[in-house]
């Protein structure tokens, strides 16, 4: 749909931290009318759940497409290309490259701070290989090689968005088609970053989908300024959840499509992806008042 011209919606669904797959269903069954794709998060936080992978199984076999998160945080070399294989095996082809919170942010003990063997730049170009030239990382060629769809992470806010663009512009040799950004609150500050992207010549080489999300509180605000990297919400944002008090939810999901109307029509700019935290009841909503539905 993106090859397409289509200006898509995707969605994220968080996995439960138990094995009952009831709720999942129930949630993607929730999204799946309204959006082109579901992510599934690779336990966010550094903090164990169901897998990814075992997300998008369900979604495939429910009917919805589905995207994987993998990280570099839980993967060897090894282990990345016997697992994402062993996925496209089981119909996942959208991939979504990550480098995943650090293990410091999970419960103790934590993870062995000290392996890390690969980045998400790296991860990028092993897939694309595998993809592109049927070969695994140690010369062994493919008899069938995997079909995939590329995507990485993109933080227009964490720094310079010179800055920013040159590490995205990385991704995108490396093998990444799309690129999914961190929250947007700023679409001013965000029109930098994009021309940033033009002068780098990496605009028009993979798809951008614009991350947004419907603030529920003005906790949920500052926590996501305060503690989320790369997130900036400016303090007119900040002032409008205060003043909404109990009509917080209703102004979050306001201001969300104020930055969906932004940024639907800025060049570069291929779809939005809805990070619902744990709000999944609001995407067809938003959806439907944005008028994407269509």
């Amino acid at each position: 749909r993106l090859r397409s011209g289509e200006f898509v919606v995707t969605t994220e669904i968080i996995p439960p931290q138990h094995a009952n797959a009831d709720k999942i269903k129930e949630t993607i069954e929730l999204v799946k009318p309204y959006v082109a794709a579901v992510n599934f998060t690779d336990s966010p936080s550094a903090i164990p759940r169901m897998s990814s992978l075992s997300g998008c199984v369900i979604a495939h076999q429910l009917g919805a497409e589905p995207v994987l998160q993998v990280t570099a945080r839980d993967n060897t070399r090894t282990g990345l290309q016997s697992r994402l294989t062993g996925a496209n095996a089981l119909g996942i082809s959208n991939i979504l490259c990550l480098s995943g919170d650090s293990p410091r942010m999970g419960g103790s003990p934590t993870g062995s701070l000290e392996i890390l063997d690969l980045d998400s730049v790296q991860m990028l170009w092993i897939l694309r290989r595998m993809r592109d030239d049927g070969i695994y990382l140690d010369g062994r060629e493919m008899k069938f090689p995997p079909r995939y769809f590329l995507g990485a992470a993109a933080s227009p806010f964490a720094s310079e968005p010179r800055f920013q663009a040159l590490r995205e512009q990385k991704k995108v040799n490396a093998g990444a088609q799309f690129l999914q950004t961190n929250l947007v609150f700023d679409t001013e500050r965000l029109n930098l970053w994009l021309d940033q992207m033009d002068k780098k010549q990496v605009l028009d080489k993979a798809f951008i989908l614009v991350g947004v999300t419907p603030l529920r509180s003005l906790r949920v605000a500052r926590y996501l300024q305060e503690e989320i990297p790369g997130v900036h919400i400016p303090e007119k944002v900040i002032g409008r959840m205060d003043n909404a008090g109990e009509s917080a939810p209703e102004e979050g999901i306001a201001i969300a499509l104020e930055i969906i109307e932004s940024v639907r029509h800025k060049g570069g700019v291929n779809g939005i992806h809805i990070m619902t935290l744990g709000y999944e009841s609001s995407v067809g909503r938003i959806v439907k008042e944005a008028d994407l539905d269509k």
